[in-house]
């Protein structure tokens, strides 16, 4: 172990460990480590829902192990957690006081759950952010009967298929009008609707909690009251919600942030020399949709580390990703991409016998996301519609009609 590195990376997710790998593949001599807050060895977030539908084992998780990065002469310090960083001097200062001096540094920190609920409801409230929450989940789900899932996200997707897996039927509790308020329109919400329905799940709209009683009582007396005065009972509250960017120790350093985490460039620079950002901590140009970005998945989180390793050794390139984010879950296939947030308008069209539905947004003439569902298919060829800002004005008013091959649209390559 040094004092000192070359490279340091703060983050032990799938963004600092590629962007360390992707290092010491091109370099041979230097100090490389990598600082992570979990204990564990890099696993895999996308499995934790398999793990808890007992589809694998937990040991199928992880990814990498001591000796994988001994091997590549990679230092590990794992359970610790970065505090602040001194970019004039080039160090920073961990939880345990420990002090690393570096020559280019990531960071590649992730984010937390958001806060939810008061101390003495936490025994009682399940997230799915890390191997502990999934772990803590997976102990007590023999014992759960009546789950209530709070948010409309992939996430809340996640946990209802758990609880459906191991034979146990959930509630929901949604802010929004409908599932996925942010992304789909009534006519899409309704799909989602009867896909509930039809598994048995109780739904609850337009709502939110506004007294939990949990922590005393009978077990039985248990549950939740909404603002709109529904009691709902339940034993176990699982809370999919989002996370807030873990940047806390960058706010001091004159370390720019962004409205989602880290601002960096193109190139996952941040604005001080020798220092980058990946993963979900950045908060990126995206140089597609043409404005700073944060993209919170998997496969974003191994290219990004893979473009900021490149950088910290002079090997720049841009960052130029259409976002995208999929799953099957429920028996429907579910895609998002691209910017589905900032969009002027959209085009929808649905399928209701098949259970299909696509919705495209817009950005003037050009297409600048879309939704799909059960329309797999369709992904890779609007991701390239999407990348290269093809006008499509000339097609538009046929989006919304079902017999319309996207694929006639043409693209380049």
């Amino acid at each position: 172990m040094h004092s000192h590195y070359d490279y340091l990376i703060i983050g032990g997710g799938i963004a600092g460990v590629t962007a360390a790998e992707i290092i010491r593949e091109h370099t041979n001599d230097a100090h490389i480590a990598i600082i992570g807050e979990e204990p564990h060895m890099l696993y895999s977030r996308v499995l934790l829902p398999a793990y808890l539908k007992n589809r694998i084992p937990r040991s199928k998780l992880f990814l990498r192990s001591i000796q994988d990065f001994t091997e590549k002469k990679i230092d590990i310090h794992a359970g610790d957690r970065i505090v602040s960083v001194d970019a004039a001097h080039k160090d920073v200062t961990l939880e345990s006081g420990k002090i690393f001096a570096y020559g280019k540094l990531l960071l590649a920190t992730g984010g937390r759950v958001k806060e939810w609920g008061k101390p003495e409801d936490q025994p009682y409230t399940y997230r799915l952010q890390t191997l502990d929450d999934a772990d803590r989940l997976f102990a007590t789900l023999s014992s759960l009967h009546n789950p209530l899932v709070i948010g409309s996200s992939f996430i809340s997707l996640e946990f209802l298929e758990i609880f459906l897996a191991n034979k146990i039927t959930p509630k929901l509790l949604v802010r929004d009008k409908h599932f996925f308020g942010n992304l789909i329109e009534e006519q899409g919400g309704r799909l989602m609707e009867e896909n509930f329905l039809r598994l048995g799940i109780q739904t609850d709209y337009n709502d939110t909690v506004a007294r939990i009683d949990m922590a005393s009582g009978a077990p039985e007396n248990r549950g939740v009251t909404t603002k709109r005065l529904h009691a709902i009972s339940t034993d176990a509250i699982a809370v999919g919600i989002g996370i807030d960017r873990d940047v806390e120790y960058a706010e001091k350093s004159g370390i720019e942030i962004g409205k989602q985490g880290i601002r960096a460039n193109e190139f996952l620079e941040t604005n001080i020399p020798d220092i980058f950002a990946a993963g979900d901590a950045a908060d990126y140009y995206d140089g597609i949709a043409k404005r700073h970005a944060s993209i919170g998945n998997w496969t974003s989180a191994v290219l990004q580390g893979t473009c900021a390793g490149l950088a910290m050794i002079g090997m720049k390139q841009a960052f130029m990703r259409v976002p995208s984010y999929s799953i099957t879950n429920l028996g429907f296939q579910i895609t998002a991409l691209g910017d589905t947030a900032h969009a002027e308008d959209a085009v929808v069209r649905i399928d209701t016998e098949r259970k299909q539905y696509e919705r495209f947004f817009f950005r003037d003439t050009v297409l600048a996301g879309a939704v799909l569902i059960n329309r797999f298919a369709d992904k890779a060829h609007l991701s390239k519609l999407i990348e290269q800002q093809v006008d499509i004005a000339q097609w538009r008013d046929q989006l919304s009609n079902n017999s319309f091959d996207i694929h006639t649209i043409p693209v380049i390559g």
